[in-house]
This record gives C-alpha cells, structure tokens and sequence, in this order.
C-alpha cells in the first residue's frame, strides 16, 4: 500500500504544517488522521505537492498507509496555475456540485464519511448517518479506491438552492494507492444519485456551452493526463462574491452613501472627508444608484436575505436613536439657555456630540455626522470560506 512518505517530500509536510498551511485532524476514536489544506494556502496561493495533494487526505497514524485519497486541489479555467491548457484534447465535463466534498473511508464493521478538513464536522455526521441508513445495506464499496460524494442538504446549502433534496451525490472514485480516477464501471452499481456527465468532448466545447439555471459550473477532466479544471459560470460566481464580501459594514456603506448625497459643488474627497469612505468605493455605490438593495438580494437565499435585513434595521436603527438623542439633547439646552447663543454654547460644547448639537441648532443637516459615528466595526462577512466546502 502507498505511504505518506510517498506521496511528497515530509520535511515540506512539515513545513505547511508549521506555516498554517495544511491542518492535520485525528480521529476521536481511530488511529487515523485527515491532512487538508487551509484557507491560509488558498489566500496565500501557497500550492505545492503536499498542499495541493491534502485536500482530505486520510491517513493511518500508525503506519502511514493511505486510508482515503480524494481529488487534489484543481483550479479554475483561468488561474495561472491550472497552467496551458489544450482546448481540442478530449475531456469528460460533469456538474459542478455545491454542496461539501463527502469522502467514503473504511472503519472497524463498515464505512464513514469525512468532510475535506474534518471527521466530525456536521457534513460529516451528517452524511455518514445517512450512508449507513440509507446504502450500507444495498452497496459494497469497490476495493483499492476512494469513493468521493458532493454532501448535498437543505441545512448545508452553499449557494445553490438544491430544495429539499438531502442525499449523497456520487462524484467519482479514485485509485486509492495512484491517484488516478478509477474507472467509472467500479461505482456504475451505485443506488444513490450521481453528478450531470454532459457531451462535451473538449474543453472548447465546456467553455461554450451555455449557463444552467441554478448551476455552479463544470468540472473538466482531461483524459490525457487526469488534470482536472473547474469553469463556473458568472451568475454563480456574482453570488458567491456577494455571500462572501457582505458585512455590516459594507452595508452601512450602501446605506450611507445614499443618505448622505454629495452636494453638487463637492470634490471627489467629499466622502473621505464627511464619511471616511473611500472616494472610489462610494463612486461605485452611486453608479448602482438607490434601487441597490435588489440588486444585491437578487436571488440570494432566505437566510441572507434575513440577515441582511436584521442588520439593516440594526444601521437604521442607530443612527435615529442617535438623531432622537441629538435632537432631545439640543432641544433642552434651548429651553435651559432661552435663546441665548453664547449660554447656548457654553453648554453644548463639553457635549461628546456638540458639533451635530450646534449644527442642528444653526438649522443644518446632522446626517453625515449621525451615519459617520454609527458607522459599525469590521466583521466577518455573512459567509466565510469553508475548510470543509467542495
């Protein structure tokens, strides 16, 4: 049986280790360990042999044999490290599933299913459950190969909206000792559900088909050198990018931007100056113009749109508690001074808010003043990247 000394150079294992890199998982109960990659690697586009390879690699701990061996890392059409790609050479194109990478392992009396960095993740009691519920009974796991699943269920939805449907989607298998696909007659015996194989018979093909509904992309194997490349379509990409970037904060910077227009003699610094926004930032939020809200809810799913209004009645909420305060506060300085300006001063200057205080008193607008100071903290955005996700 192949070794994790086999695989790559173990002083470079070591290494990724030490940087963040690549985490190692044990098992609660098993001698066995998961290596995977993590999103320190995929920030820092830190690929090489060892990170591209522990991408749910499941090993034994006492004997280092490889246990399970998913997909290495592949890239999107595009990224400088997919390398040259050859648009004739022939390829098999399937779904690109989105859900989490499911992968089948042998345990003492039966199987379990691993999620990419876990043993134990939800995804991976999830499915595991499942499998053994469901096809223990009714499928034998061909031998000497990884079987590999997309975990697909209503509580585990990434960005597609796959309804009710709580299943283990097959992808494929690997040859567990090489790394090779495994051909696909050794699964064609699976009961379950299985990825969309389309009739694309090169990449020039895949790249020209035309965009899915409901659809991530496509997974693009080529058969010459098992290379595998992802083309995701731009609907989904969009999606993706909203999920992962949206923050309150960058919420309060649509909201703001558009309370707070610029008045028509002001320069390009004005929102850096009255805002603190960046001048760039707050010129593209007025090129989407005030309709922006359904622009960025456009097909979204209902637990963003319900996050995204929680926290948009949280920045609304702020800055009129703190308009009513401003407000109570100037006016009861008024009645304390009876209209004398300089009492008036002498009293609202040692106010934390004294310059909204006097410019609400001279009869001026206070809105940048209210936005700018409810202004929230940085946070994670509404959905991470997932060492777990496919």
């Amino acid at each position: 049986m192949t070794k994790l000394g086999d695989l790559f150079d173990q002083g470079l294992l070591g290494e990724m280790i030490r940087e963040g890199y690549v985490r190692v998982q044990q098992h609660p109960m098993l001698p066995l360990s998961i290596f995977n990659y993590t999103v320190e690697a995929q920030y820092g586009r830190a690929w090489n042999a060892v990170t591209t390879t522990c991408r749910g690699l499941i090993v034994d701990s006492d004997t280092g044999e490889i246990v399970a061996r998913p997909f290495g890392k592949f890239f999107n059409y595009g990224d400088p490290t997919a390398g040259d790609l050859d648009l004739r050479t022939p390829v098999i194109a399937s779904d690109k599933a989105d859900g989490s990478l499911g992968i089948l392992y042998p345990v003492p009396g039966g199987w379990a299913v691993a999620t990419r960095g876990s043993f134990t993740s939800d995804q991976a009691r999830h499915a595991t459950a499942l499998f053994n519920e469901r096809y223990a009974g009714r499928w034998v796991p061909p031998e000497g190969v990884t079987v590999l699943f997309e975990i697909v269920y209503p509580a585990n939805r990434i960005v597609l909206d796959y309804g009710e449907l709580d299943d283990l989607v097959l992808l494929g298998a690997i040859d567990t000792d090489t790394g090779v696909t495994a051909n696909a007659l050794l699964t064609a015996d699976w009961p379950g559900p299985r990825v969309q194989v389309f009739p694309y018979a090169s990449l020039a093909e895949a790249l020209a088909a035309a965009p899915r509904p409901n659809s991530e992309g496509l997974v693009v194997r080529f058969l010459h050198n098992d290379q595998r490349v992802k083309i995701k379509q731009a609907d989904y990409l969009q999606l993706h990018k909203v999920l992962t970037t949206c923050s309150a904060r960058r919420l309060w910077e649509f909201l703001a931007v558009n309370a707070c227009p610029a008045p028509a003699d002001a320069n390009r610094q004005w929102y850096a100056t009255q805002l603190h926004l960046d001048p760039a930032d707050a010129e593209r939020i007025r090129t989407i113009g005030p309709d922006w809200l359904s622009t960025v809810l456009d097909g979204v799913p209902d637990e963003f749109f319900q996050w995204v209004h929680a926290r948009l009645t949280e920045l609304t909420g702020a800055v009129e508690s703190l308009r009513a305060e401003i407000t109570a506060t100037c006016e009861q300085m008024r009645v304390q001074t009876g209209g004398d300006r300089k009492a008036f001063a002498a009293l609202a200057r040692p106010h934390k808010h004294f310059g909204a205080i006097f410019r609400l008193a001279d009869g001026q607008s206070i809105d940048t003043y209210l936005w700018r100071t409810t202004c929230p903290e940085h946070e994670l955005p509404f959905m991470t990247l997932s060492e777990d996700a496919s």
